[in-house]
Formats: C-alpha cells, structure tokens, sequence
C-alpha cells in the first residue's frame, strides 16, 4: 500500500493523560500506532502545567502553554505560533484534530490549510449536542454551526465518528455529506467475562467517569434511596471518578440518609488497568444514565467483563440496547422505575459470553484508523 511509517500529527485542546472518551481514544490509537513503527506526534494545551516535552508509551506529547485558551472558548495563540514555527520540522504526512467545542480547532486547521494546503485532514468532532454549558455554548450554538462548523467541516478530508448517533447529528446539524464520515465505535482494553456470578446479600452498583450533571449519578443516588428506604434492600454504590458536581452528589446523599451506603474513590489512572477490572468485576451492576453521550466507553468495558449495565434510551447509549446484558430506562429516570429494574437483573442468571462486532478491542481499533491513514496517505 506504500511506505511502511507514517509521520503522524495529532492535535487536541486538552491533556490527553487526563481521564475521558476522547483522552483515552487519541492515547490508545497513539500508543498502538506508534508500536507498529509510526511516528506519532500529540500537540496539546498544557492547562495542567506538565512537561512541555514527553515520551509517552512510545509516542511524543508536546504541551504548549497559553494564558488565553481558558477565557476565549479555547483560541491558543500559543499553538497557533507553535505550529507555524515547527510545522516543517514535524514533517507530518496526516494530521488528526480532535474536538469540536474548542474554537482551536478552527484556529489551527485554518492555519494548516495556508501552510500546507495539501495535507489529508482528518477530523473527529466528538459532537456533543448537549454538551454546551458556556454562555457561548448555549446562546451561540447556531451562529458558531454556521459559521464555524460548516467551516470546519469544509477543510476536512474524512470525519469521524465514533457512533451512529453523532454520524446523524453531524449530518442534521451541519449537513455534513455522508460519504464524508466514517463511524469507527472506540474500544475495550480487556475482553475478560466473568467466570461465575458472585453470590451474596448485598447489590454492589457502580459508576465510573466524570463527576458532571450531564452524567446522571443523581440518579442513581435517588434509586438507591428508594431501594434502601422503601424496599430495605441492602446495597452500595461505588462511585470511581471526580468532577464538579460531586460537591452537589455528596449534599444529595446526605439529604436522602444514603451517603454511608457510598464509597467515593477518586480517579483511577488509565494505565492501571488491573484495578479498573477489579470495580467491575466486584461490580453487580453498572450504571450510566447520561443526558448525552457519543458512544459510553464505560458501557462497552463493563459488559466486556460480563457485568450488566443500566443506561438510558437516548444518544448513543440506545445502541447498546441489543448487546446481551444491557437494559435501558427512559430519560429522565424515575428512581422506581431504576430501583425495581436493578432488583431483577440482580435476581435473575444473566450471562455475558459474547457481545456483537460492535464492540471491539483497541487493537482492531487501530487497524481501521491505520487503513484509513493509509488510504488518505497513499491514495
């Protein structure tokens, strides 16, 4: 297909070690990419003040500081001059941008197409169209789709996504072409199923991710009280993730007396895979009863161990609906309804074995980003 190595240039508003879907898709394409011999380069933001250079499980991380990205929607001068400094000596072959909410992106593939017009482009938004809580983000959103987006879209040579929820909000929202778009679904770490149900009085649930509204952990905390309050079911949440809004879960559990019945166990770090198995495994149920998501990693590692999941029937988390072991509510979730479905599926013999193709490892990931690089490359 052409030559064996490519320079590739990936570009992101925020740290990518951090946790989250988009960090986690760009490390493991990054790290998988780079141990098939490709030259892997992530420019970034460096908002958490880390070394501006670093080696990274084998690929290059360069964080460029800026003192305006937190207060104009993600504009980095910074950035901008950095790569119009350096570009050449990068030398990429492609360049992958990620991020839609950012006004870096604009900024950056504007750049790119004066310096360097016939570069591939490939795009992955990780549009969210709820997931706006700026002033800019609510009261702009139309202006910045017309003429940021489209325009943005316009400069691009693929999109991707990684569901068919955000392959059909691009498309009604910006009208983007869909012979333009490629959904790729991100992947799992581990395929390790459970070999026998825990037998035990207690109902262990958990949640693992941001600590943010949008998520849905109030949820949980309101079933869990009609269950411990109305139902004098013995059980406990485990809750591995921070954010903002923990502040406010924490007051919620107080307020309903179920606070004692929760553990709040902070990040877990991404390379501590061994860890993360073990909350799902030690897990009956896990849950994630978002507003929005674009695809919900956490769904797909959960029934990768054979736990079963409780999401809602909305944005991509619907997809999941016809994997064995997943069950959805109706947004928003009525904390019975919740309650009364976490008791069946605790007392009934449900058995994961096997999922779809739907739900890949990260290595069958990284062969469908290695092709289309290489279409895109050597076309």
């Amino acid at each position: 297909m052409g030559v064996l190595m490519m320079n590739i240039l990936m570009i992101n508003y925020s740290e990518i070690t951090s946790p989250g879907g988009v960090h986690t898709t760009i490390r493991e394409i990054a790290k998988r990419l780079s141990k098939k011999g490709h030259n892997i380069t992530v420019v970034q933001g460096n908002q958490l003040n880390l070394p501006s250079n670093e080696v990274y499980e084998g690929f290059k991380i360069i964080r460029v500081k800026s003192r305006f990205a937190d207060f104009f929607y993600g504009v980095s001068p910074a950035i901008y001059f950095y790569l119009k400094k350096d570009y050449y000596n990068l030398n990429p072959n492609i360049i992958h941008i990620h991020g839609y909410h950012t006004l870096l992106t604009f900024e950056i593939i504007s750049l790119i197409k004066k310096l360097d017009p016939d570069i591939p482009i490939v795009f992955s938004p990780h549009f969210g169209v709820f997931s706006r809580s700026s002033f800019a983000g609510k009261y702009l959103w139309n202006f910045y789709n017309k003429f940021i987006g489209k325009n943005i879209i316009k400069k691009s040579d693929i999109i991707i996504t990684a569901s068919e929820y955000e392959f059909g909000s691009l498309v009604k929202t910006l009208n983007v072409p869909e012979n333009m778009i490629k959904t790729i679904p991100h992947g799992v770490g581990f395929y390790k199923f459970k070999t026998q149900r825990n037998v035990k009085d207690i109902i262990n649930l958990l949640y693992v991710g941001n600590l943010i509204e949008l998520k849905g952990v109030q949820f949980i905390i309101k079933a869990m009280s009609f269950l411990i309050n109305n139902k004098e079911v013995n059980i406990s949440l485990t809750v591995v993730g921070e954010g903002p809004y923990k502040k406010n879960l924490k007051e919620l559990a107080k307020s309903l007396n179920v606070n004692d019945f929760i553990r709040w166990e902070g990040v877990i770090s991404h390379s501590n895979t061994e860890e993360l198995l073990e909350y799902y495994n030690k897990a009956d149920i896990v849950l994630l009863l978002s507003k929005s998501e674009n695809y919900g990693i956490v769904v797909a590692e959960s029934l990768s161990t054979g736990t079963p999941v409780i999401v809602t029937k909305r944005t991509a988390l619907k997809e999941f609906l016809d994997e064995n072991g997943c069950f959805g509510v109706d947004y928003p979730p009525d904390p019975e309804e919740i309650g009364n479905l976490i008791l069946k599926i605790f007392h009934s013999q449900i058995t994961i074995d096997k999922l779809s193709p739907k739900i890949g490892t990260w290595d069958e990931v990284s062969e469908e980003y290695t092709m289309l690089y290489n279409n895109l490359v050597f076309k």
